[in-house]
């Protein structure tokens, strides 16, 4: 907690409910002038307690569940859950389905992006970014949902398979979709560099070193514009991503700029995979076929043992850890998700920047407070 102030200080505490704040979290400032010279981050005040409601929920119930640790990365959420009862159980899903996933995990990327992006400009004023992004992010949603059925939460991925296969058009639908997000992003990146205003917001404002980041342990975008090309799709590959070419994006000034930059390549990038994945996906079946578990399999057990497994989340490095005692539910669940450790970066973060800045820096780590409450 921040200690008592001076005379010549003052503590100012934004949130947990602010207009200009990615979600309910408190930040505490203590300024001098206009100076931030200490601050710290105060969570907890949507906890859902989802780790042990795992715990009493059937394997298949619990998909459900993770769903809504954070809706916009469900279904990294329902991946790395099914990663560990697939691991547990001996289960390895199809070809086929282990590209669907890639597929609809990729267009969640960007749809979680391009929200994030526009959330960013509504922070720092540029309320008309939020109004372009948040057109384009309905055109992917309507492409999950032609997938999944749902827009946000999805309980689409299954234990060695998906729940459904791809509708016929959805390749096409694809590509019409993306061409239009191509030309968005290409408008974006050129409002933003040519944005005097956004410039001297954004360009050395909040500078995370890759020092700093790993010692926090920040991970996904955050990370990875500090410079340091740490990606678990690419450093450890799982579904078929070791078959699909892509770059890890990166950028090396770690600021405000680098971190909005780095997500926008990372959505052209996505789009990239996806359509390396519409061409390679091979034909077959959605499930093992000598695999006891399949679409609906409401009481299933799971031998006993445990597992850690991790996948790459819009945000970074989400892990899962589970302890199976062979029964039908999880005897222990425990998350390592991607945005706790990005928040308790803020401090060192914001430390030293003007209050003026407090928001567009926080804004621009792409935080969801729900995830953290989990």
């Amino acid at each position: 907690m921040i200690e008592k102030t001076t005379p010549s200080e003052m503590i100012v505490h934004i949130g947990p409910q602010h207009p200009m704040q990615p979600g309910p979290y408190r930040l505490n400032v203590k300024l001098h002038g206009e100076t931030v010279v200490d601050l710290d981050v105060e969570l907890g005040f949507i906890h859902k307690g989802i780790e042990k409601i795992l715990e009493s929920k059937t394997y298949l119930q619990g998909i459900t569940i993770v769903d809504r640790m954070c809706y916009l990365a469900a279904l990294s959420n329902e991946e790395v859950f099914c990663g560990c009862v697939e691991r547990l159980a001996g289960i390895e899903p199809t070809p086929r389905s282990q590209y669907i996933r890639v597929i609809v995990e990729e267009l969640s990327r960007i749809q979680s992006h391009l929200l994030g992006f526009g959330e960013f400009g509504h922070f720092i004023g540029y309320a008309s970014m939020f109004m372009f992004t948040i057109k384009e992010r309905e055109e992917v949603l309507s492409l999950l949902e032609m997938v999944t059925g749902a827009r946000i939460t999805h309980s689409y991925i299954r234990f060695g398979g998906v729940r459904e296969d791809l509708p016929e058009g959805f390749e096409e639908k694809c590509k019409k979709v993306f061409e239009g997000v191509r030309i968005a992003c290409d408008e974006y990146e050129e409002l933003l560099s040519t944005d005097t205003i956004f410039k001297e917001r954004a360009v050395g404002v909040g500078v995370l070193t890759a020092d700093i980041a790993k010692e926090y342990g920040v991970a996904g975008p955050a990370l990875r514009a500090t410079g340091v090309p740490f990606d678990i799709r690419r450093n450890e590959p799982y579904l078929a991503y070791d078959d699909l070419d892509f770059n890890v994006c990166t950028q090396k000034e770690g600021d405000i700029f680098a971190r909005v930059k780095v997500r926008l390549d990372e959505i052209r990038e996505s789009m990239y995979i996806i359509e390396q994945a519409l061409d390679q996906i091979p034909q077959g079946p959605l499930f093992p076929e000598d695999s006891p578990y399949g679409r609906r399999t409401p009481v299933m057990r799971v031998p006993q043992g445990e597992v850690f497994f991790r996948v790459e989340d819009p945000r970074g490095e989400m892990g899962m850890y589970m302890v199976s005692d062979g029964s039908d539910k999880p005897y222990r669940v425990k998350v390592r998700g991607p945005v706790f450790p990005t928040m308790q970066a803020l401090p060192p973060l914001i430390k030293g920047e003007s209050i003026a800045d407090v928001t567009a820096i926080a804004g621009s780590m792409d935080s969801c407070t729900s995830e953290a409450d989990r």
